[in-house]
C-alpha cells in the first residue's frame, strides 16, 4: 500500500509533532508532504495535494466517516499541478512533466479532470485533449478566468500562449470540465494579456504590457460586453504598472476592484465606478502595500493582508459571512499568519493555512457553526517548531539616512556575538522578504548562525518609490544597503565582527560576490547561488533577453551606461576580493544563465584564487531534487563552520 494512503486514513486521528535533540539536514531538503487542500463546494469532501514517492499526487478524502476515497495520479514522468473542485463531484488538475535533463517538473498547459471517486477521468484543455495529439501543438498557459457557478458543466479559462518571442494573443474559452469541447469567447487585443470577466462571464477588461519605442508600458483595454470592440482605456510606463490593475468585478456589475497606487505610490484597493470613473478607496496601509486579498464566490472583497512587520489581516466587510471570523483565529493561533483557503457554497466550513516563522504550516478544518477547528495535516511533519528560532522585525538606518526593514532570525536560546549569514533576497525587484518560515533560515539557525535578510532599496512591497530606488543600483545603494545592516547587527552586539558571511540566490547570489568586491574586509566569506555575475552577459544570455519585454526591463533596472555596467560586475573584479568562496549553479538555468558561473569560474582561475564549486547538470534556476538539495546543504555547513563557525 502507498504511504500516502496509510497516512492520508489516519489523518484525522493520529497526527503527532515530531521532537528530536538536533534536526537532520535532511529535514530541510526535503519537499512538503502537503501542499494545499481544498473543501468540495458541498463540505463532505476533502482534496489534498500531498507527495508519494516524490511525486504529487491528489488525494480525496470523505470527511464523514474520514475514508480515502481516491487517489489521483499520473503514469510516467507526469505528476499533478495545481488542482481546484468545478463543481460538488468534479476536480480539475493541471499536469506537470519532467522532461529530458530538467529536474523541476514544469506545466504542460494542460487540465485533466476527474470525479473524485475517479471516475469520468479524462485530459479536458491542451493539445491531448478533445482534438487528439496535434502534430504542431500551440501550447497555451490556462487559467480560470471565472468558475460559472450556476453551470456545473462548464468554467472559463484564458489561455496565454507560452513563446519566447511573446508573439500570440490570449484566447478565452468556455470550457466543459467532462468532454474537454470548448468554444472560443475572445481573443485579446494584446499580447499575453491577463483578461478580467464580470458577472456575467462578458470578458471586458485585458490588461498586458507592451513594447512601445524602447520603453515597457502597460495597457488597459475595455468594452462593454462580448460584442463590443475593445478600446484602450489608459496606458501607463512601467514603473507605474501598478497604478491600475483590475482585481475583478464588484457584485454589483457596477464596478471594479482596483489595486492601484495612484495618490502615494503604495498599493491600495479601490472601487472603480465604472460610470463615474471615480475610484473610492477600500483599504491601504501607511507603510508597504497590499500583499493579499480575499473575494469570495460572489465577487465581494472581504479582506485585505499587509505585512509591515508581522503578517496582518484587515477585514473590510466586518459582517461578511467567512471575513468576520479572521480576528477570532488569529487570536486563537496565538497571532500566527491565517489564511483561508477554500470554502463551502454556503460559507460554513472553511478550510484554513496556519504558519508563522517557527512554523512551515498546518492544514485545519474550520466548520462555523459549531466553532471548532479540526488539524488535517502539516505541511512538513517532521520538523519541530519548538526546535526553529524566532524571527523578529528591525528597522535599519542607513547611512545616507533612508529606513529599511529587515527580519533577524537567531539559533533557539542565543542572542548576541553570534556568527551571522546576510541572505539578500532574489529578483531584486517585486519581491521582499516576510516573516515567515523559511528552509536556509532553519537550517543557518539550527545549527548555530543568526540570519538578517534585509528588503533593501529595489525590493517590491514598500511602494513604488522604495522599489524603483534600486535601478541603476544593483551593485550601488543595493549593496550598501546590505552592508549597513550588517553594520548594524556588528554595533548591536547581535553578529561576532569576524564572523561574517553573505549567501543568496538569483539576485542575491550576484549581492553575495558584489559584496565581498565592494566589502573586501567585512565578509570572511561568501555562497553565491545561480547567482549573476556580469552585467553585459545579462543582456546576451538567459530568457530575460529574449523579448523585447526582457530587453527593455534590463536597460531599465540596470543601466546604459559602460563603465557603471563594468563596475557593477563582480566577474571583473575577483582581484579585489578576500573572502573564501562557494560557487553553485544549475547548468540547465535558464534565469541566471549557467554561463555566469563558468565565467567567474574561469575569471578566479586567471587570478590564481581558490574556490569551491559545485554544479548539477538537471538542475536549473535554484536546485530542485532533495538529493541535491541535501548535498548542498552538508557542503554550506563544512563551508560555513570552516569559515566563521566556533
Amino acid at each position: 500500500m502507498k504511504k500516502i494512503i496509510t497516512g492520508l486514513l489516519c489523518i484525522f486521528v493520529c497526527i503527532s509533532t515530531v521532537s528530536a535533540d538536533t534536526i537532520p539536514l535532511e529535514s530541510f531538503a526535503k519537499h512538503p508532504q502537503y501542499e494545499s487542500v481544498r473543501i468540495s463546494p458541498t463540505g463532505e469532501y476533502l482534496a489534498f495535494a500531498a507527495l508519494e514517492e516524490g511525486k504529487r499526487v491528489i488525494a480525496v478524502v470523505q470527511r464523514s466517516p474520514a475514508k480515502l476515497l481516491n487517489v489521483i495520479r499520473f503514469r510516467g514522468n507526469e505528476q499533478a499541478g495545481s488542482y481546484f473542485w468545478a463543481n460538488d463531484e468534479r476536480l480539475v488538475v493541471g499536469l506537470q512533466i519532467t522532461v529530458g535533463y530538467y529536474a523541476r517538473p514544469m506545466s504542460t498547459g494542460e487540465y485533466y479532470a476527474v470525479n473524485y471517486d475517479g471516475s469520468k477521468g479524462r485530459n479536458i484543455f491542451g493539445y491531448r485533449s478533445e482534438e487528439g495529439v496535434a502534430f504542431n501543438p500551440v501550447f497555451e498557459s490556462p487559467s480560470v478566468l471565472d468558475m460559472m457557478w450556476d453551470d456545473d458543466k462548464h468554467i472559463l479559462i484564458q489561455g496565454i500562449p507560452v513563446n519566447r518571442d511573446s508573439s500570440n494573443l490570449t484566447n478565452v474559452y468556455r470550457l466543459n470540465i467532462y468532454n474537454g469541447r470548448k468554444r472560443q469567447i475572445t481573443r485579446s487585443p494584446i499580447k499575453q494579456a491577463r483578461m478580467v470577466a464580470d458577472n456575467e462571464q462578458q470578458v471586458r477588461y485585458a490588461v498586458g504590457i507592451a513594447a512601445k519605442n524602447g520603453k515597457n508600458v502597460l495597457q488597459i483595454h475595455y468594452r462593454e460586453d462580448n460584442d463590443g470592440d475593445w478600446e484602450l482605456q489608459k496606458e501607463f510606463d512601467e514603473g507605474e504598472g501598478s497604478s491600475f490593475q483590475p482585481l475583478g468585478f464588484t457584485a454589483d456589475n457596477k464596478g471594479i476592484f482596483m489595486l492601484s497606487d495612484h495618490e502615494n505610490g503604495r498599493g491600495g484597493i479601490y472601487r472603480y465606478d465604472l460610470k463615474t470613473e471615480e475610484m473610492t478607496l477600500v483599504y491601504q496601509h501607511d507603510r508597504v502595500d497590499i500583499s493579499d486579498y480575499d473575494i469570495d464566490r460572489n465577487n465581494v472583497l472581504y479582506a485585505v493582508m499587509v505585512e509591515p512587520d508581522y503578517s496582518y489581516t484587515e477585514v473590510v466587510e466586518p459582517t461578511h459571512p467567512i471575513g468576520k471570523w479572521y480576528p477570532a483565529l488569529i487570536k486563537a493561533f496565538n497571532g500566527a499568519r491565517v489564511q483561508i483557503t477554500s470554502a463551502t457554497e454556503d460559507m460554513t466550513k472553511l478550510t484554513l493555512f496556519v504558519s508563522s516563522d517557527r512554523d512551515p504550516g498546518s492544514f485545519y478544518l474550520f466548520d462555523t457553526t459549531k466553532g471548532g477547528v479540526e488539524q488535517l495535516a502539516k505541511v512538513k511533519p517532521w520538523i519541530n517548531p519548538k526546535q526553529i528560532g524566532s524571527s523578529f522585525p528591525v528597522a535599519i538606518q542607513t547611512r545616507d539616512g533612508y529606513t529599511n526593514y529587515a527580519y533577524v532570525s537567531t539559533p533557539v536560546g542565543k542572542e548576541k556575538n553570534l556568527p551571522l549569514v546576510i541572505i539578500p533576497h532574489g529578483g531584486p525587484h517585486g519581491p521582499r522578504d516576510y516573516w515567515a518560515y523559511d528552509d536556509d533560515v532553519a537550517f543557518l539557525n539550527d545549527n548555530g548562525f543568526a540570519t538578517i535578510k534585509v528588503n533593501f532599496r529595489g525590493s517590491g512591497g514598500y511602494g513604488n518609490d522604495h522599489e524603483s530606488a534600486g535601478y541603476g543600483e544593483w551593485g550601488g545603494l543595493m549593496i550598501d544597503d546590505m552592508t549597513d545592516a550588517v553594520k548594524w547587527a556588528i554595533k548591536d552586539g547581535l553578529a561576532d565582527p569576524e564572523r561574517i558571511c553573505i549567501y543568496g540566490a538569483s539576485y542575491g547570489g550576484y549581492a553575495s560576490l558584489m559584496s565581498v568586491v565592494k566589502e573586501p574586509d567585512l565578509y570572511k566569506c561568501a555562497i553565491g547561488y545561480v547567482g549573476i555575475y556580469d552585467m553585459d552577459l545579462m543582456f546576451d544570455a538567459g530568457d530575460i533577453p529574449d523579448s523585447r519585454f526582457g530587453q527593455n526591463f534590463l536597460k531599465q533596472v540596470l543601466s546604459n551606461d559602460a563603465d557603471k555596467l563594468d563596475a557593477f560586475s563582480p566577474a571583473r573584479h575577483v582581484d579585489k576580493i578576500k573572502a573564501e568562496l562557494f560557487i553553485v549553479h544549475g547548468e540547465q538555468d535558464e534565469r541566471a544563465h549557467y554561463d555566469h558561473a563558468l565565467l567567474l569560474k574561469s575569471k578566479l582561475d586567471e587570478a590564481g584564487r581558490s574556490y569551491e564549486w559545485m554544479t548539477r547538470a538537471e538542475e536549473g534556476h535554484g536546485f530542485y531534487k532533495q538529493e541535491n538539495r541535501q548535498a548542498l546543504y552538508e557542503a554550506m555547513l563544512t563551508f560555513l563552520k570552516k569559515h566563521i563557525g566556533d
